[in-house]
C-alpha cells in the first residue's frame, strides 16, 4: 500500500469535516443502529479478519482471534451509548444547579499501532462515531490492511442513502 502525504490527509480532514454536520445531527439512536449492523458484519467475518491480523502481524490464530473478539467486545460497548451518555442536572449548592450536557466534538483522529491493528482502532472508531463525531483513522504503515478490512463493513453497515451521499467514510 502507498503511504499518504500531506495531501490525503487534508483530504480525508476536509472530508470528515463537510460529513460532521450531518452525522453529528443524526439521533444517537440511529448511529447506533449502524454499529449494531457492523458488530454482525464483524462477527461474520471473524475468522479472515483472524486470519489477515495472523498474517500481517505475524500473531498466533488463537491471539488474532482474540484481538478481534475484543474488537466485538468494544463496538457492542459503543452501541450501549444511548444509556450512558444522558445528560444530567445536579443541585451544587443551594438554589443552584448544573447541567451536564454531552455533545460531539468535531473531527477527531486515532492512530493504531503496528501490535495490535484491528483492536486498537475499534478503542476510538465506535464510540467516537456512535457520539457523533467524524474520524480520521492512521494506521501503522506495517499493518494498514486491517483498517482497510475494518473499512468494508463500515461502509456496508451505513444505509444505503449515506453510502451513495459519503463515499470518504
Amino acid at each position: 500500500m502507498p503511504l499518504s502525504g500531506a495531501a490525503a490527509l487534508d483530504a480525508a480532514v476536509q472530508a470528515a469535516k463537510a460529513a460532521y454536520p450531518a452525522w453529528s445531527a443524526t439521533p444517537i439512536k440511529e448511529r447506533v443502529q449502524i454499529f449494531y449492523r457492523y458488530k454482525t458484519l464483524l462477527e461474520r467475518d471473524m475468522k479472515a479478519l483472524a486470519d489477515l491480523v495472523r498474517e500481517e502481524n505475524g500473531k498466533t490464530y488463537d491471539e488474532a482471534r482474540a484481538e478481534v473478539e475484543k474488537a466485538i467486545e468494544l463496538t457492542e460497548f459503543a452501541c450501549s451509548m444511548p444509556q450512558l451518555i444522558q445528560g444530567e442536572f445536579l443541585e451544587v449548592s443551594k438554589g443552584v444547579e448544573a447541567r451536564v450536557e454531552r455533545k460531539p466534538l468535531g473531527v477527531v483522529a486515532s492512530i493504531a499501532p503496528f501490535n495490535f491493528p484491528n483492536m486498537v482502532p475499534h478503542w476510538t472508531i465506535p464510540n467516537a462515531i456512535v457520539l457523533g463525531n467524524t474520524m480520521v483513522l492512521k494506521p501503522s504503515e506495517q499493518v494498514p490492511l486491517s483498517a482497510v478490512k475494518i473499512a468494508e463493513p463500515a461502509e456496508r453497515s451505513r444505509p444505503a442513502r449515506r453510502r451513495a451521499q459519503h463515499r470518504e467514510w
